[in-house]
């Protein structure tokens, strides 16, 4: 099947899905690639009434998460389609990786100013990894992560340097 009309088949089943979770006037846009290395595939932007975003979102975006891997099995299972899908409900994840990527330098900024280890909030794993990912350029730090479940947090240290 041609990428576009996959892609377009696919929207409409986003639909449907919304239509059963009693989301009835949702705008699905796809959007392929995105320009960043972690968001390369399909997202597709998901724009509704704020009542309807507090359903779809949830709490710290778990509900959303659920959304996005329950739209991926089904893209999978309805077309074989394999490439990497996101789904983002009115900009939720963007501004929620904007504002991970900023704690994730304030840390940095703190930890190489310190001179100390800078423990983040307890954040979910694909949370981490936003800030893992953001700090990957700065050869002045280094992180990992720290605790189990649901206290497990990134702890941001700065690199040791030998003369």
């Amino acid at each position: 099947m041609e990428g576009n009309a996959y892609q377009e088949q696919l929207v409409v089943s986003i639909i449907e899905v919304l239509k059963t979770l009693g989301v009835n006037d949702a705008k699905v846009e796809c959007i392929i690639g995105k320009g960043e290395p972690q968001d390369e595939g399909v997202t597709f932007s998901i724009t509704v009434d704020k009542r309807d975003s507090r359903i779809l979102i949830g709490q710290h975006g778990v509900a959303l998460f659920s959304l996005q891997h329950i739209i991926q099995v089904m893209a999978r299972k309805k077309f074989g389609m394999v490439s990497s899908i996101s789904v983002d409900v009115n900009r939720y994840w963007k501004e929620k990786k904007e504002l991970l990527r900023r704690d994730a330098e304030a840390a940095a900024h703190e930890a190489v100013s310190t001179g100390r280890p800078v423990p983040m909030r307890p954040m979910f794993s694909y949370e981490r990894k936003i800030v893992h990912a953001a700090l990957t350029l700065n050869d002045r730090v280094e992180t990992g992560s720290i605790g189990n479940g649901e206290e497990r947090k990134v702890i941001v240290k700065p690199k040791a340097v030998f003369v």
